[in-house]
């Protein structure tokens, strides 16, 4: 198969075909403002030519569309090729009778994000509680495979089958047992003689190789299947995630001639999930922290490059979580590919949210949940299948049916189906729903899916989203924005202790707090707040908290291994005398200029790992707070802050989370900074314009002036293909300074 990239289009809304903008993939209709509230639905039209001059005749053609929210029809030359509907997974067209003339071609891709209650999640957007936005949002792809090739497994069409499907039959640390399903289609006119080679790499070594010589007869289809053995295999868990690469090779028997060769990563690793005995990673029980994820970028929406989602997910291991769930659709195969190479665990779904459709809507959801199995199922890092609508009241039949998906597209005894109603592999439930110490049923594990925000946030009996009743006491929630200050950050993080440390003395394998990052919703003007990060990835105080809730001795790929201290304050002449560290070191000095306030531990009958130590302080003094955190009496890691000044500077970051900028595209945030003359963040200064300035090739998605919040004004920042990071200066400018 040979991928040639269609990322330029030209672009334009319904009746507006005189109004065309040039647009480079991917790309969203509309720059939705942070908290949601200008969104766009509506047609839209992609346009561009495609040629078939110079394209070899014996080939298939088709075209695949990564992401297009959510209802598509495809034109050539203005007759009608084909229409999708669901927005979150990929589907391939074939278009080869189109490309036989040597000719240029009109490629015309219509798409419609208006409200469909047919299509999940099938809920009005202004009723969401998120947002599904719009556009093709992912790569668009003209392939060219041989007339005897791989088929794609998502539109093949094959239950348990279709492209390449890698599974672990067996696996300890003395040995291993895998198997590889490739699926062959021939399209020749004639019955051909096919030499299929299947091999296991380790590092580009060859540790494993098979091959067989099969017949295929014309317009057939063959599944083939290899098992593979090999003795001590370097196994996948959350420290040392290693990977495999299982590799196809299909060969023309009477000319030798190779048509085609197909790599697939996988891992070597088991999991079993149970009441009793925990969740079990090779044998050995875990009890990993986790989080969930809304997949959208501010302004971009769900267009987002693949080293943005990359870098979310070292944010997630780097807060400390080995756990996400993909809150509430499929997200990005980048993101997956991320969470395989960092060790973190991932809980899949389907999407869904408070709505059951009729009969339509219902055959969606299979099919998606099919789909969702078949483009996935080769990521070691996923271990739950959420083929379950979230927080929607389902029939059994639905359940049921949901459940049998799962395990007809997966056999074996590696996958676990879930869902909010006790019908799945495994129940999931959020602390707000109050049963995460009462549910049992026989050995069935339980998950807590969500925990932190809403129990906080409103009472489940008589909220109503529309007119904001039955809402707590807002001094107290979770909720709170970097420029909400010191004692709303606090206020998040307390909740955050607290709620974690129920979750972890109830029976459940493993937990999500709610979440990672600030998001927009549909149904609110305002966008969600709870997130350990800000919605430009900046870290609040809850972030620190689960960072010291991680060991010293674990950690993954060298981010965050290793001791940490850090004080939960501004301290200025606003800040809380009460002074909160978080740590996973055993005892902290606290000093305040210089000299030695006293020494402080943790309680000790907590079931945190490490809770936070505290400190009450007689009075305010202007300077520097610093703490030192100890283990076997040895210093090993300090925080400190300092009362700071009058800006004086601002210092420019680029927030790359260390995956290099390189000449492809690429998307990312930068941090304006405000410092004083001592070069530390003015938290204290209000609001204030800053102007970022950035040289061709790169593209100010975010307003070029945004305001300061906290001392720091953030950016979103589009690379565009062929900028090299050199040639890169990017400049802020504060009016006052």
């Amino acid at each position: 198969m040979i991928k040639e990239i269609l990322d330029e289009w030209d672009f334009y809304y319904e009746k507006s075909e005189e109004i065309v903008t040039p647009v480079v993939l991917p790309h969203n209709p509309v720059n939705v403002d942070l908290d949601g509230n200008n969104h766009w639905q509506g047609l839209c039209y992609y346009r561009r030519t495609i040629s078939s001059k110079n394209l070899p005749e014996d080939q298939i053609y088709k075209l695949f569309f990564g992401g297009a929210m959510h209802t598509a029809v495809i034109r050539i030359d203005d007759t009608f090729v084909a229409v999708h509907e669901g927005g979150y997974l990929p589907f391939e067209v074939d278009i080869t009778s189109w490309l036989q003339d040597e000719e240029e071609h009109e490629l015309l891709v219509q798409l419609d994000n208006r409200d469909n209650p047919d299509i999940a999640p099938g809920k009005e957007l202004d009723e969401l509680d998120f947002c599904w936005y719009g556009g093709l949002y992912r790569q668009v792809e003209l392939r060219s495979y041989p007339l005897i090739h791989i088929t794609e497994s998502t539109t093949a069409n094959k239950i348990a089958g279709g492209g390449v499907f890698v599974r672990t039959l067996s696996v300890n640390e003395e040995q291993v047992s895998v198997e590889a399903k490739i699926h062959i289609e021939n399209h020749s006119i004639s019955s051909r003689k096919i030499q299929v080679i299947s091999e296991i790499m380790d590092n580009d070594a060859n540790i494993q190789a098979a091959s067989r010589v099969i017949s295929i007869e014309a317009n057939c289809d063959s599944h083939e299947v290899f098992k593979h053995f090999w003795k001590h295999p370097k196994l996948w868990d959350l420290d040392t995630p290693n990977l495999y690469t299982f590799r196809v090779i299909l060969k023309e028997v009477t000319t030798g001639k190779t048509l085609e060769i197909r790599e697939e990563r996988f891992g070597v690793r088991s999991i079993k999930i149970s009441r009793s005995r925990g969740l079990l990673l090779n044998g050995k029980r875990i009890r990993p922290r986790g989080t969930n994820r809304h997949q959208d970028h501010p302004w971009v929406g769900y267009a987002v490059l693949e080293k943005a989602d990359r870098r979310d997910a070292i944010r997630i291991k780097s807060t400390g979580f080995d756990y996400v769930r993909l809150s509430h659709y499929p997200q990005s195969p980048a993101f997956l590919d991320a969470c395989d190479e960092l060790g973190i665990l991932v809980m899949n779904c389907i999407p869904g949210w408070q709505f059951y459709g009729e009969s339509k809507f219902q055959e969606n959801c299979y099919d998606v949940a099919r789909k969702l199995v078949r483009r996935d199922r080769n990521h070691p890092c996923i271990i739950l299948w959420e083929l379950s609508l979230n927080e929607t009241p389902m029939p059994e039949a639905f359940m049921e049916r949901m459940r049998e998906i799962g395990h007809e597209e997966y056999p074996g005894d590696q996958m676990y189906t879930c869902g909010w109603m006790d019908a799945y592999d495994v129940f999931i439930h959020s602390r707000q729903h109050e049963q995460i110490h009462t549910w049992e049923n026989g050995d069935k594990a339980l998950v807590v899916a969500e925990y932190g925000d809403w129990e906080y946030y409103a009472s489940n009996e008589g909220f109503d989203q529309k007119k904001g009743l039955g809402l707590l006491d807002p001094v107290k929630n979770s909720r709170a924005l970097r420029g909400d200050g010191e004692q709303a950050l606090k206020q998040q993080a307390a909740n955050f202790t607290e709620a974690l440390a129920d979750t972890l003395s109830c029976p459940a394998v493993t937990c999500g707090q709610w979440g990672m990052f600030d998001y927009p919703r549909g149904y609110e003007p305002h966008r969600a707040t709870c997130g350990v990060m800000d919605i430009f990835r900046l870290p609040k105080y809850g972030f620190y908290f689960y960072q010291s809730q991680r060991s010293v001795k674990h950690g993954s790929d060298g981010r965050i291994k290793g001791a940490m201290v850090f004080i939960a304050t501004n301290w200025n002449n606003e800040s809380s005398k009460n002074i909160t560290v978080f740590t996973n070191t055993e005892i902290v000095e606290l000093y305040l200029n210089g000299e030695l306030l006293g020494k402080m531990q943790p309680p000790k009958d907590s079931v945190l790992p490490h809770p936070p130590h505290e400190m009450t302080l007689d009075a305010f003094v202007s300077g520097t707070l610093k703490t030192v955190g100890y283990i076997d009496g040895k210093p090993v890691a300090e925080h400190s802050v300092t009362t700071a000044g009058e800006p004086e500077s601002i210092q420019v970051e680029v927030d790359t989370k260390g995956v290099e900028i390189g000449a492809e595209q690429d998307l990312f945030f930068v941090h304006a900074k405000l410092l004083d003359a001592q070069g530390n963040l003015c938290v204290q200064v209000l609001p204030t314009d800053v102007t970022l300035t950035v040289p061709e090739g790169l593209v100010c998605v975010s307003p070029s002036k945004m305001q300061t919040e906290a001392g720091v004004a953030s950016f979103l920042i589009r690379k565009e293909k062929g900028v090299l990071p050199d040639e890169m200066t990017i400049n802020a400018q504060l009016n006052s300074l």
